[in-house]
C-alpha cells in the first residue's frame, strides 16, 4: 500500500501520465490544422468555445498552442483578468511560453510602471511582467 501511494505521488509530482490539453476534436471540421513534429496540436480554428489556462477562447476563431500544450494565443470570448490588467472580450490575447501575459487589448485604462495606458489599445509586457509598450490615453 505504501508503495502504491509513493508511486502515485511520484506520478502526480512529475506530471507523468498527463494528457494533452487540446486535440483535433476542438477544431472546426475543414479548417486548416497544424501540428508540431511530436503530434501536439499547434493551431486551428475552434469549433466551440474552449477554456485553457484560464482563458475562454472564442468559437470559430484561431487558437495557437506552444508545443507544451500551453496557450500561445487566441481570441477571447470573455473579458480576461490578469492581475490588475483586464483584457477586452473578442480580442486577441497572447502569452509567453511560461504562461505569463504577452499582449492584449485593454478593456479599460490602467497605470502600469508609472505609465498610463489607454483603453481599447494594445498592451505588451515583457516575460517578467514589466511594461514593454502601450498607447497613451488621448488628452
Amino acid at each position: 500500500m505504501k508503495y502504491v501511494i509513493l508511486m502515485l505521488s511520484v506520478i502526480f509530482l512529475t506530471g507523468a501520465g498527463t494528457c494533452l490539453a487540446a486535440d483535433q476534436s476542438l477544431c472546426d471540421p475543414g479548417s486548416e490544422t497544424d501540428y508540431y513534429p511530436n503530434g501536439q496540436l499547434k493551431t486551428c480554428t475552434l469549433r466551440e468555445y474552449f477554456t485553457i489556462n484560464g482563458v475562454t477562447c472564442n468559437q470559430y476563431a484561431p487558437m495557437t498552442l506552444y508545443e507544451t500544450g500551453r496557450l500561445k494565443s487566441c481570441v477571447t470570448s470573455k473579458y480576461y483578468e490578469y492581475g490588475r490588467i483586464t483584457c477586452n472580450q473578442f480580442s486577441q490575447v497572447s502569452f509567453h511560453k511560461k504562461g505569463k501575459l504577452d499582449s492584449c487589448e485593454l478593456s479599460k485604462k490602467i497605470q502600469i510602471d508609472g505609465k498610463a495606458c489607454a483603453e481599447r489599445e494594445q498592451i505588451s509586457l515583457f516575460e517578467n511582467g514589466k511594461l514593454k509598450s502601450c498607447s497613451k490615453p488621448q488628452q
